[in-house]
């Protein structure tokens, strides 16, 4: 038995052996170098996975002071709708948000080449500090914005406005935030 195994053995070696001297052989080392160009060229045209990461910049009122506003979120996409969550912060004057929340984002028809409308809704939890209070509650927002893609081969443009209602028992908190950003799909 151990004869038969060993001749198979053999047998299996040599054949991919005697394979490899039927291989037509390479001219020159140039027929495999890598076209860098052609790859990157081709990289546009792949279809997006429907996930993205992004940023943001900006203004945001909160009860009438107007201060900083940066967050960043990431968008998971199937079809005209995605899921997006976001951490976001503002600062106006002496009071401060961090918040967490959870978009829904509803794609419409393009209003231009390379420029999509978009209306979002979702909830957030908030984290607000001023020199009167400090609490976490749960906001309510909607807004809305358009989308430049196809601007760069790995990036879009966001202008993004929304209204914020954080939900508190001593009086609802306002807040409306407008930021430009930038959204990086992978490919």
């Amino acid at each position: 038995m151990k004869k038969i195994i060993v001749a198979l053995s053999i047998l299996a070696l040599s054949s991919n052996i005697s394979f490899s001297q039927y291989l037509a052989p390479v001219k020159s080392l140039k027929q495999l170098t890598f076209n860098e160009n052609k790859y990157i060229s081709n990289l546009s045209a792949l279809p997006s996975t429907g996930a993205s990461v992004g940023f943001n910049l900006g203004v945001a009122s909160i009860e009438g002071e107007v201060g900083f506003a940066i967050g960043a979120f990431a968008e998971l996409k199937s079809g005209g709708i995605s899921f997006v969550p976001q951490a976001n912060y503002w600062n106006a004057k002496n009071q401060s948000n961090f918040e967490l929340a959870g978009l829904a984002r509803f794609y419409l028809a393009e209003a231009a080449k390379n420029l999509t409308p978009y209306l979002d809704g979702g909830l957030g939890v908030n984290f607000y500090n001023s020199e009167k209070t400090d609490f976490t509650k749960l906001s309510l927002l909607v807004g809305g914005g358009v989308e430049l893609r196809n601007l760069g081969t790995s990036f879009n443009l966001l202008f993004d406005g929304k209204y914020k209602l954080i939900i508190n028992d001593g009086g609802n908190i306002s807040c409306f935030v407008f930021t430009a950003g930038m959204k990086f799909p992978f490919k």
